[in-house]
């Protein structure tokens, strides 16, 4: 099957798609969610040149929330994270809603808010309900276990619920690891390189347990 797509309408689209791969607003999120501009150069040329192949364009329902979310992809790809969580998945498509014409959020509908409220009491009841399964599940990686344990998956809950609440302030964890746990994650004498390294295995194991606690149905529109 070929794409009905004219000549005319590719051309259209292309230099709509490289409108929004110019546009201030996505080049922010780019540089935020990369933390790093050149890295969000080359993850805003790989957005550009993946969706360009697009076969059938036209399906492309809201192409500025499609760039953005095949942008965020690229970046954890670039990251060397490609196997990227339901919860990055999560952030991505909240940053997409975000990224309007104007700088501005749209302000939600009540059955946007509803549904978020329902989401979110549904996580919490699974992580009451799961939490001493969820504990067993994390590698007991510092001095002292059982203390990481419980924090990883007190840390994974309060990420989930900052998401979807829209607080972005501690989008993966790390603040509150080292806030809670400092004699671990921001130990004095502690090598910087080992110090990042216990971070990220702290971050990778918030993931986890995310993974555990997050259905993929539940981050569908």
């Amino acid at each position: 099957m070929t794409s009905t797509t004219s000549p005319h309408e590719r051309v259209d689209f292309l230099r709509r798609l490289q409108t929004i791969q110019e546009d201030p607003q996505v080049k922010n999120l780019a540089r935020y969610r990369a933390r790093d501009p050149d890295l969000a150069e080359d993850a805003l040329q790989e957005a550009f040149y993946a969706i360009a192949k697009v076969k059938y364009p036209e399906r492309i329902r809201d192409l500025r929330a499609y760039f953005c979310q095949v942008l965020i992809r690229e970046i954890y790809r670039l990251h060397g994270q490609l196997g990227a969580t339901l919860v990055e998945d999560f952030t991505a498509i909240a940053d997409a809603r975000q990224a309007k014409p104007d700088g501005q959020s749209a302000a939600p509908s009540v059955a946007d808010v509803v549904s978020r409220d329902l989401l979110a009491c549904t996580w919490r009841k699974r992580f009451a309900a799961q939490r001493a399964h969820l504990v067993q599940q994390v590698p007991g990686r510092s001095r002292n276990p059982g203390r990481y344990r419980d924090l990883i998956v007190a840390v994974a809950e309060r990420t989930l619920m900052s998401l979807i609440s829209g607080d972005d302030s501690d989008p993966d964890g790390t603040v509150a690891l080292c806030a809670a746990y400092p004699e671990w994650f921001a130990e004095r004498g502690c090598a910087v390189s080992n110090a990042q390294q216990r971070v990220s295995r702290g971050r990778a194991d918030v993931n986890i347990v995310l993974r555990l606690v997050v259905n993929p149905a539940d981050l569908r529109p």
